[in-house]
């Protein structure tokens, strides 16, 4: 499949993933790739193991009253090179790292910070929570 792969084209700097408990899907499996392939560092919390393809179904059930209903069957599941699966079980980074509530309440994005300065830049973690302020969830 790779095969006409051009390598010599492929990113040659640094390169860091950010990964939390809500990355799923394509984000773990880029997460793991990068990891499997040793071509960066992934730096975070554990991923949230949500992998699997699902095909929807639709229903409906009465005469007169119809009643609507669904099921999503899970139809694949994703199989890294290491011969593992992601579901349920996440991508652990490399480098754990987690913003304490102290950090969230203060507007701090420690961990983006860090990983501008791995990769060499210059940014605080006052300025990276600027970058994408968390959102408190409404009660």
């Amino acid at each position: 499949m790779f095969s006409k792969f051009n390598y010599h084209k492929s990113f040659p700097g640094k390169l860091t993933v950010l990964v939390d408990h809500d990355s799923g899907s394509a984000a773990e499996i880029f997460a793991r790739v990068i990891q499997l392939q040793k071509r960066g560092l992934v730096m975070g919390d554990h991923s949230s193991g949500s992998v699997m393809e699902a095909q929807e179904h639709g229903y409906q059930v009465g005469s007169g009253t119809l009643v609507f209903f669904g099921a999503s069957i899970t139809d694949s599941d994703v199989i890294m090179t290491d011969g593992k699966s992601l579901e349920h079980v996440g991508v652990t980074p490399d480098q754990l790292m987690v913003p304490t509530p102290s950090d969230l309440a203060a507007g701090l994005d420690p961990v983006l910070a860090k990983a501008a300065q791995d990769l060499g830049g210059k940014l605080t973690a006052e300025e990276a929570g600027k970058m994408f302020p968390f959102v408190w969830p409404e009660d």
